[in-house]
């Protein structure tokens, strides 16, 4: 009798072990489909960022098993017209013997002059060659609670030449650490202002990447209490806009927010323009 419950006892620590085993060594989600492991069909929800990936994952095991959407993964549609989807973090699927289960991945569009990928769209799973990418993704890898628009952003930055001034200058560490990143990776100086974009997706699936407003701060040293005057003006020298107020400043070393919506202007070079009593204090450059 002892020995039959020793038998069973060891026979149920096995099964514990094994089913440990199984689900605590991960195996990359790539290499399980070429090991027949699991069955994966993928779809699009028919946007380019966030949850945007729906995946349908079968185990055609019978153990449990844990497999791993490695960040750097993408997912490369059938219509090279569209954009091909970025997955920046690790995602983790744990599944029943023979299990079948809906996965929603977040992913990023690496294509911005693409169209979106419609929910009608095939894909091949593969993983990113860029050095560029791949060095966004170690970059990220130890922030927290990501703004799934600061993720974004930062995608078109290093695949679309989009400028690192469309992250918010604020003082968020993700925000900071991408910014400055993203400076730094394209060999640029960090600027003084930040261009709230929110990208706009055509009736064409096309996406354009709006610029809605343009926030920094200025500096201004006022030897005596001042009345400001401000314009805005393009490369032309033209006025765009002009605050119809003064802005009335105490004597002293001031900081003060600058913030002008943008919707609706051409992309190029602005100046933000002070003046007091004729005499020009502040020029400060953006671009949108």
């Amino acid at each position: 009798m002892e020995k039959r419950i020793c038998i069973l006892a060891l026979t149920i620590l096995t099964v514990l072990i094994s089913s440990y085993c199984y689900t605590s060594s991960p195996t990359d989600l790539i290499q399980a489909i070429q090991d027949k492991k699991i069955h994966v069909s993928v779809a699009s929800t028919g946007n380019y960022s966030g949850k945007c990936i729906a995946l349908k994952v079968k185990n055609l095991t019978n153990a449990p098993c844990t497999f791993v959407i490695a960040a750097g993964t993408i997912f490369i549609p059938g219509d090279e017209g569209e954009q091909t989807i970025l997955i920046p973090q690790k995602n983790v699927i744990v599944l029943q013997p023979a299990e079948s289960k809906p996965v929603m991945v977040s992913g990023y569009c690496t294509e911005l002059r693409d169209r979106c990928p419609q929910t009608s769209s095939t894909f091949t799973i593969s993983k990113t060659s860029s050095q560029p990418l791949l060095d966004l993704i170690e970059c990220m890898a130890p922030l927290k609670n990501l703004d799934e628009s600061l993720v974004q952003q930062s995608v078109w930055c290093v695949t679309d030449a989009e400028s690192p001034s469309n992250l918010p200058i604020d003082d968020a560490i993700n925000s900071k650490t991408l910014r400055a990143f993203l400076f730094k990776q394209a060999g640029q100086t960090d600027t003084w202002y930040s261009t709230k974009r929110v990208p706009e997706v055509a009736p064409d699936h096309s996406i354009v990447n709006t610029a809605f407003e343009v926030n920094g701060k200025m500096d201004i040293k006022a030897i005596k209490p001042m009345e400001l005057l401000s314009v805005v003006k393009n490369e032309a020298g033209e006025v765009v806009w002009k605050y119809p107020y003064k802005t009335t400043l105490p004597a002293g070393d001031i900081v003060f927010d600058f913030n002008l919506k943008v919707r609706g202007w051409k992309g190029g070079n602005y100046f933000i323009i002070y003046t007091c009593e004729g005499v020009e204090l502040v020029n400060q450059k953006f671009t949108i």
